[in-house]
């Protein structure tokens, strides 16, 4: 038996379909998965689960009208088409959703509300169809005529179409199979053995070792998808988690790790089990609220104790006016004395007056707009790590293939299968275009937020991008004048005029979650003034 294995992406294997390429066998079962399935079906496909492969035997079928994923399709004469072994349910399901029609049984959608794939059409503003999830143009559309949504939801939609279209599925071709397609189509349907309740049953309630020490709360921050922490960060979550946390705070991590250690056996699995049981909280606020992705883009490092801290021992809990004082916090990075101070006081009782002392122990400066410095390129700087958040506001997409991250050209960036691998491998968060014998120093015009790569290749997949596909070009922050500067290699006026268009876009950006100048009175909202009765700008 001879046979080949090819890879199709999702794209790829509906297109086959729809041209009359895949044959229904004689043998195949008729379609029988209900839409519940299908909707499984598509979860797994969104969630990179495998699905398995695609069995076809090739041979000569002649011109014919078949019924495929509820579509009639006129099938030419071929004398290589594949008729389906194995795989038909999956093929018509996919064929049957990606341009479902009204009323269709294969009609899909995904609910962004309850993050799930639902049967039938779309009842709300907030369910998806597949045939516009799966299709950019559609998509853009879409997204404009829902300006309503969170930079969450945003990307969420963004990662999951582009995770539905990029999906490849292997498809194995058999020939001088002869007569024994039958007895392999058996064969594949028909062995192994079903998991029965009981194994599932036992599979979940399988125990699980529990992580000790500090390895357990770096486990936790990374089971949350928020990045790799240091030693010295986890013992700076344990030390905020425990009672003396309440009272006092080491600065810096070195003094945390020190604390840690002089901490009694007993007071030390106090405060880890507290501090594991408050990660789950403050990395949903740090990265849903304040939109910090991973640990190592906090502005402030401080930032992770100093929310656990507030977590842990403040008995209101944070509601959204706290949270609120809170990111502006978070966002009003500095390293200046007075940060250092707020941690060396007594924790308040309420959230909303602890987000209100850490405000008021911010700089003077941060009463003023923040500008952002162009000369701050890697992450080991407050301004470093806000350029790269201003950034990636701009949904930046992969310019060349990274093979190492399995990611091709045009992948989101921020989807959190690239950004944690990426920022855990402690890479730098920047890679410069411009060629190695560029003369003027470096300043961010220079780079893109990208992962490391041939300066040369990111120069041409820029280039290339800039006739083929201008929109991924928009998601590095590169106007219609940059275009054209790029095409014409003027790459010292590229440079120049990026810089213009990088800080006008990281200072928005900066501000719209920092507020500089806002107070911080009773009732924070997006509209309160800068500033005080007395005329004064109001920290």
């Amino acid at each position: 038996m001879q046979q080949r294995v090819m890879v199709f992406s999702l794209h790829q294997l509906v297109g086959a379909g729809l041209s009359g390429r895949f044959r229904s066998s004689s043998f195949s079962r008729p379609m029988v998965w209900g839409p519940q399935q299908i909707a499984d079906f598509f979860d797994s496909l969104a969630r990179g689960f495998p699905v398995g492969q695609l069995v076809v035997y090739e041979g000569p079928a002649p011109e014919e009208e078949l019924e495929l994923g509820g579509r009639t399709i006129h099938a030419p004469e071929d004398s290589e088409a594949w008729m389906v072994i194995d795989g038909l349910q999956r093929l018509s399901s996919l064929i049957g959703a990606w341009d479902a029609r009204e009323s269709s049984p294969y009609e899909l959608c995904y609910d962004l509300e309850g993050r799930r794939f639902v049967p039938g059409p779309a009842s709300h503003l907030l369910m998806l169809p597949v045939p516009v999830l799966v299709h950019g143009e559609r998509l853009k559309a879409w997204l404009r005529e829902r300006p309503f949504l969170s930079e969450t939801d945003q990307s969420h939609v963004r990662t999951l179409s582009h995770t539905l279209t990029s999906y490849s599925i292997p498809v194995t071709v058999v020939m001088s199979l002869a007569d024994e397609r039958f007895e392999l189509f058996q064969r594949l349907n028909q062995g192994g053995s079903s998991l029965t309740r009981a194994d599932i049953d036992r599979a979940k309630s399988r125990p699980r070792s529990k992580p000790q020490g500090l390895r357990g709360i770096v486990q936790r921050v990374e089971g949350l998808g928020f990045g790799r922490l240091s030693e010295e960060a986890a013992a700076h979550c344990a030390v905020a988690s425990a009672p003396m946390g309440r009272a006092t705070m080491p600065v810096t991590e070195g003094e945390a790790l020190d604390a840690y250690h002089s901490m009694s056996l007993h007071d030390r699995e106090i405060a880890e089990r507290r501090a594991r049981q408050v990660l789950s909280s403050v990395v949903d606020y740090l990265r849903q609220t304040a939109r910090i992705p991973h640990v190592r883009l906090l502005p402030q490092p401080l930032a992770l104790p100093a929310a656990v801290r507030l977590f842990a021992h403040c008995r209101r809990s944070a509601d959204h006016e706290a949270r609120e004082l809170l990111r502006r916090w978070v966002w009003r990075a500095d390293d200046s004395f007075q940060m250092h101070e707020a941690m060396q006081a007594p924790v308040e009782q309420t959230a909303f007056d602890e987000a209100q002392r850490l405000l008021a122990h911010t700089s003077p400066r941060n009463a003023q707009r923040y500008t952002s410095s162009l000369w701050a390129t890697d992450l080991s700087t407050v301004h470093g790590r806000l350029n790269a958040l201003g950034m990636l506001h701009a949904w930046p997409v992969s310019i060349t293939a990274i093979p190492d991250l399995r990611v091709d050209p045009g992948f989101p960036l921020e989807a959190p299968q690239v950004l944690t691998p990426w920022l855990d491998s402690g890479a730098p968060a920047f890679a410069p275009f411009v060629p190695h014998d560029y003369e003027p120093e470096l300043t961010l015009g220079c780079f893109l937020l990208h992962p490391p790569a041939p300066a040369n290749d990111l120069r041409q997949g820029l280039l290339a991008l800039s006739y083929e596909d201008f929109g991924s070009l928009e998601y590095h922050l590169f106007d219609k004048r940059s275009v054209r500067l790029l095409q014409d290699n003027r790459i010292f006026e590229l440079v120049e005029h990026r810089e213009e268009v990088l800080k006008l876009a990281i200072n928005k950006r900066i501000q719209s979650f920092a507020r500089r100048g806002f107070r911080a009175g009773r009732k924070p909202t997006l509209t309160d003034t800068s500033r005080g009765p007395d005329g004064q700008e109001d920290r």
